[in-house]
């Protein structure tokens, strides 16, 4: 059974029905996407799996261990957790608050090391488990301005995955996977997004598929791999030389 973080909404959403076409029940946490949460529910038990919504505000510290209580009651023991729940907050560095920080570090850093150490214990009693983290390329390739408060969160999130993989091997794998230009921001004009898949070298952006896809091959294909960042992004953190 896996627990998907963030799986009302975009990327979350993608995975956790991708993971119920992989043939896994799944556990949709959403914070206020309550409708996108359901839909993704529906649409993974018309694919003959079980699925059910939970509500949690991840940036709450007592948060993380109270929702795994609620699936594992609910659903059964977690197999796979998935932390994908994230802000992305844009504003410049001097204009960014403390708030705005805090709740960056909280959801995106904190609640993920949270939500492993609920789990681990349960995998750990299983001999088997993957725990895989949603990064950016913003936090592991290149800084984006005005996404300072997502970027070093993400790079934290980052380092916590090969932090996990050391300490809860060999029983439980840790990966991660960190999309680049995928389901663009809303805010971008047509003219910035052109600009911006120009410097694609594969020449387009991300599709949400291209993610699924990667997680599947994570927990589904060798078993030799922990530790590992696979950056999704098309190429572009080769862009200083693509002329």
């Amino acid at each position: 059974m896996a627990l998907v973080t963030g799986a009302g909404q975009r990327l979350g959403k993608a995975i956790a029905e991708g993971l119920g076409a992989l043939g896994a029940d799944v556990a949709v946490h959403y914070c206020g996407s309550e409708a996108g949460a359901q839909d993704t529910c529906r649409t993974i038990q018309g694919l003959g799996q079980r699925a059910q919504a939970f509500q949690a505000d991840l940036t709450e510290p007592s948060a993380p261990k109270k929702l795994v209580a609620e699936v594992e009651a609910a659903l059964g023991p977690v197999d796979i957790l998935i932390n994908s729940a994230a802000r992305f907050d844009r504003m410049g560095f001097l204009e960014t608050p403390a708030e705005i920080l805090e709740l960056n570090w909280a959801l995106t850093a904190r609640a993920p090391f949270l939500l492993s150490q609920a789990v681990a214990p349960g995998m750990q009693a299983k001999g088997k488990g993957d725990i895989l983290n949603v990064l950016d390329v913003a936090g592991v390739l290149m800084p984006w301005k005005g996404y300072s408060a997502h970027g070093i969160t993400k790079a934290a999130l980052a380092h916590l995955t090969e932090v996990l993989a050391l300490e809860l091997a060999p029983t439980i794998r840790v990966n991660a996977v960190a999309p680049g230009t995928v389901l663009p921001p809303e805010h971008l004009s047509s003219e910035a997004l052109e600009k911006l898949r120009q410097r694609i070298p594969l020449g387009r952006f991300g599709r949400p598929q291209d993610i699924v896809e990667t997680v599947g091959f994570l927990l589904t294909g060798p078993d030799f791999l922990t530790g590992q960042v696979i950056a999704v992004e098309g190429g572009r953190q080769l862009e200083h030389g693509f002329a």
